[in-house]
């Protein structure tokens, strides 16, 4: 499969590159087990000059593991330790090239970046090189190919790279108080136009206030000890307004973009100015960056809508697809719904949803599973519901109860010599657990995208298809945690009554190897119901 993979992507590249009518654009959508990764290293290999990016650091550490000798990885600063300061663990971006009379640069960050640069293929993380891209241009020259892997992700990558975010405590700081509440972006720009040339005094003070902390001290005294709290604290300050400042301007100075206003109404909210579609943003700074670019993943959608959402001609993109090597008996979807769940019907059904998850877990007592709940909220209330009425399956519950801990988290259940249970909303992708590492997984609410924020909102508005796309793309994600490869199995529980409307309603949005266990599983519970006379 690989290898036929491979052969249409070949003939593809060979026809662009002797007619410039062809497109440029392919997009690669094959089920977990095909093997994307090895086809994006040959693809990146074969170019002789490529970007390959990922979207989660997690995926990058396995390019790593399994491809060290063809790729040379590099991250953000925060991922690297100062070696001028063994005994203390000063990141490099504390490092002492940072600091006021600092030497030339030889950190492991600058290392792998140059490494990286001059290397065959340079490896990083999707939002650290769409934010170079755009802020340092002139350090990524364009290649000739460009692999993003988990391309579903994109288009919320790219708007991070322009989301402004200010902080309670950034508002006080940068602008005396909290800022008032705004419906329209526009009156944002207009309020922020009159702060632009001011925050830029206050990063110069800043970088004044730098400077001074030496003192009377020379240089070298300086430079020797370790950069002190109060030293890290103003150069993140330093840092963070800089970076703001950048997206500031580009916001007050660009007005043929839309933006939507993300302001809670609570005491202690921030606030987010966001784009709200990125057809103008990516071409120039993601298209640009290659001759060739492959946008890869389990499942990407219908490719006239993609093209439409990155500002693409249609005719413009090429679609790749291939169904999964695994039988289903491998890879099962079993339909238990509990009923209907939404804002409206949750507090009515919970109860039962998580008897249905107790149930389960009990079924699969000896083996390791993942429960993808709707929200850390649910899962909270889910792990309080377990510990009071189903102590035995509690014991075995990993719960990740935010972004940070997932690390950790899927450490711990991988080394734990217990039938461990993950449970968290944000491991629908970008995880691996082969084999004993997952044995089933529970999705208890449909992965319908929050409509109580009002990105998600106004761009559902805008676009009903993109809900449903979206809808789709978690979904799907979320189904190839089961079955990793050949000789792997796992079965996958759905408790929401509406996958059957979904899958009914949008089918022509989902791929057939996913309508194949979706099919199957409806069939079965229809049977099930016809039997037990319901």
């Amino acid at each position: 499969m690989q290898v036929r993979l491979l052969a249409q992507l070949a003939d593809a590249i060979e026809e662009a590159t002797e007619d410039p009518r062809a497109p440029r654009v392919f997009l690669v959508e094959a089920p977990p087990g095909v093997g994307k990764s090895h086809v994006a290293i040959t693809l990146a290999r074969w170019s002789g000059s490529a970007y390959l990016l990922t979207s989660q650091k997690l995926l990058q550490d396995q390019y790593e593991r399994e491809f060290a000798d063809q790729i040379h990885v590099v991250k953000g600063r925060d991922n690297y330790v100062c070696e001028r300061y063994p005994d203390a663990r000063v990141t490099t971006s504390h490092g002492m090239c940072r600091r006021p009379g600092g030497p030339p640069c030889r950190c492991p960050y600058a290392r792998a970046r140059t490494a990286a640069l001059a290397g065959s293929v340079f490896c990083s993380n999707t939002a650290y090189f769409l934010t170079l891209r755009q802020w340092q241009e002139e350090q990524l020259p364009a290649r000739r190919l460009l692999i993003v892997d988990e391309a579903h992700n994109l288009e919320s990558q790219l708007t991070g790279v322009f989301t402004l975010t200010f902080t309670p405590d950034q508002m006080k700081a940068w602008f005396g108080a909290p800022l008032p509440r705004f419906d329209a972006a526009e009156a944002y720009r207009e309020l922020m136009a009159d702060h632009v040339e001011r925050l830029g005094r206050e990063v110069a003070q800043a970088e004044r206030g730098l400077e001074s902390l030496k003192g009377a001290r020379l240089g070298e005294e300086f430079l020797r000890l370790p950069p002190s709290r109060e030293e890290q604290q103003l150069r993140a300050e330093r840092d963070t307004l800089q970076n703001m400042l950048a997206r500031l301007r580009y916001f007050v100075d660009t007005d043929d973009q839309d933006w939507v206003v993300r302001y809670p109404e609570t005491l202690d909210a921030g606030l987010e100015i966001v784009p709200l579609e990125v057809s103008r943003l990516a071409p120039e700074l993601l298209f640009g960056a290659a001759e060739l670019v492959v946008l890869s993943s389990a499942y990407l959608g219908r490719h006239e809508a993609l093209a439409e959402y990155f500002g693409l001609s249609s005719v413009g993109v090429r679609p790749f697809s291939v169904d999964s090597p695994f039988p289903l008996a491998q890879r099962p979807i079993v339909y238990r719904p509990v009923g209907s769940l939404s804002r409206a019907t949750l507090a009515q059904l919970e109860p039962a949803l998580f008897r249905e998850v107790a149930a389960i877990m009990a079924g699969h007592a000896r083996d390791k599973g993942l429960i993808h709940a709707a929200s850390y909220a649910a899962a909270k209330r889910l792990e309080r519901h377990l510990a009071e009425h189903a102590p035995l399956e509690h014991r075995r519950l990993i719960w990740i109860s935010s972004a940070g801990d997932k690390p950790g988290a899927l450490e711990h259940h991988r080394t734990s010599p217990m039938p461990t249970v993950l449970l968290s909303p944000s491991l629908r992708e970008g995880v691996d657990l082969p084999d004993d590492y997952l044995r089933f997984q529970v999705l208890t609410k449909m992965p319908y995208p929050d409509l109580g924020d009002p990105w998600t909102k106004t761009r559902a508005d805008r676009d009903p298809r993109w809900y449903a796309l979206a809808t789709a793309k978690a979904l799907v994600q979320a189904y190839g945690r089961s079955c990793r490869h050949a000789d792997d199995e796992g079965v996958t529980y759905v408790l929401d009554a509406q996958f059957a409307r979904f899958v009914t309603r949008h089918r022509v949005l989902l791929p057939e190897w996913f309508l194949d266990a979706a099919d199957a599983a409806l069939r079965a519970h229809h049977d099930h119901a016809r039997d037990a006379g319901e």
